[in-house]
């Protein structure tokens, strides 16, 4: 942990309860809670985490029967289990509606314990729905009970300060811990291609394998690794339909815990994340930190993690053509790609460190309520 943090203890009495899905649920959020809940944050601030992962979610961000009822438990839960806590760590996708709805209840619940409510939002989709007068009032109005909101990306903090005011919205980074993930890269023949994340079509896996069949169709010679699992969401796009779509240069592996992650990046000579749309998502960090050129879309904050030219090469989405393209050339270079790796690596080391990220949540911990 960074010395610039003030080591001093807080008051145990009440401490700091987390809230969000942790273990066994997937994604961005369950990472950064067990970062969390392993930092020195944890006994400094007497940190507790509500983990509101019970079994399979269905119909994610819809209005259903079974999400009302969940809410409304959720919001017990957080009613009962605040009861002491100075402060309560809301944390979100935020976004579409019926999320909203549901992060709005929830704060309410921990605000009228008279916590300090803090909510963090963690999608990139934010910036792409916060768009109109109605929704940004929306968000005004169901957001009231948060002291402070949290966003994990520049653009995201820019579309929220819009709605809700610049006072109330803060920036923390996503960050990673270098010292987990060893630098340099793989050097392989042929070189490999790694994707990890969720097997939906808004994490571009459909455009990556368009563009993996384009380039070996020129003659460019490479493997494809895809580490994740299909979720709920993907809108019926199954393992057994990507695997049609794949050619045998591509491997699946399955889903990869975050601690086997270290390993496989030191496999692989490219990491290719082509969304649709991003927050900073924590899988581009870590390939840099693991010392990984980057090719990636240019969507939400990647580009401040991946400078064009420089840690990676950035594409619009949804152009499988410029992402062969992109591919293509580090392929053909491995020179390039050493370079890259090394800038990515120290890049990650001065920005995007989670001893930063972490130094900033210990202020905010730290602020009284108002």
């Amino acid at each position: 942990m960074s010395a610039a943090i003030d080591h001093t203890p807080t008051s145990r009495d009440g401490g700091v309860l987390v809230v969000g899905q942790g273990a066994p649920a997937l994604g961005g959020i369950p990472r950064f809670l067990d970062d969390l809940l392993r930092s020195d944050l944890k006994d400094m601030h007497n940190v507790h985490h509500l983990n509101l992962m019970r079994g399979e979610i269905f119909n994610p961000g819809r209005f259903t029967g079974a999400n009302v009822v969940r809410t409304l438990a959720d919001a017990y839960s957080i009613w009962m289990h605040s009861r002491s806590a100075r402060v309560v760590h809301i944390n979100s996708a935020l976004v579409p509606l019926v999320t909203l709805l549901r992060v709005g209840l929830l704060s309410l619940a921990a605000r009228l314990r008279r916590a300090r409510v803090i909510t963090h939002v963690h999608d990139g989709y934010v910036e792409l729905w916060l768009v109109t007068t109605a929704r940004r009032l929306l968000a005004r109005v169901l957001l009231s009970p948060a002291h402070v909101i949290v966003a994990a990306s520049d653009r995201s903090r820019a579309a929220l300060a819009e709605a809700l005011g610049a006072e109330r919205v803060v920036l923390i980074d996503n960050g990673v811990d270098l010292s987990t993930f060893a630098g340099g890269g793989g050097s392989h023949n042929p070189p490999r291609i790694l994707f990890a994340g969720f097997l939906t079509a808004r994490k571009g896996i459909l455009n990556l394998l368009e563009a993996s069949a384009s380039l070996m169709g020129d003659g460019v010679e490479h493997e494809l690794v895809v580490a994740g699992a299909p979720i709920p969401e993907a809108a019926g796009l199954t393992l057994e339909q990507l695997r049609e779509s794949a050619g045998p240069h591509v491997r699946f592996v399955g889903y990869r815990p975050p601690e086997s992650m270290p390993e496989q990046y030191l496999s692989v000579d490219v990491f290719c994340l082509p969304s649709w749309w991003e927050a900073m998502p924590l899988s581009v960090l870590e390939a840099m930190a693991a010392g990984l050129p980057v090719a990636a879309s240019r969507v939400g904050d990647i580009p401040r993690a991946v400078a064009d030219g420089i840690t990676g090469v950035l594409v619009p989405p949804d152009r499988p053509d410029m992402l062969a393209a992109a591919l293509g050339r580090l392929l053909r270079d491995p020179d390039l790609r050493t370079r890259m790796g090394a800038a990515g690596r120290r890049r990650v080391a001065e920005r995007f460190n989670l001893a930063t990220t972490f130094e900033a949540l210990d202020g905010l911990y730290r602020q009284p309520s108002a």
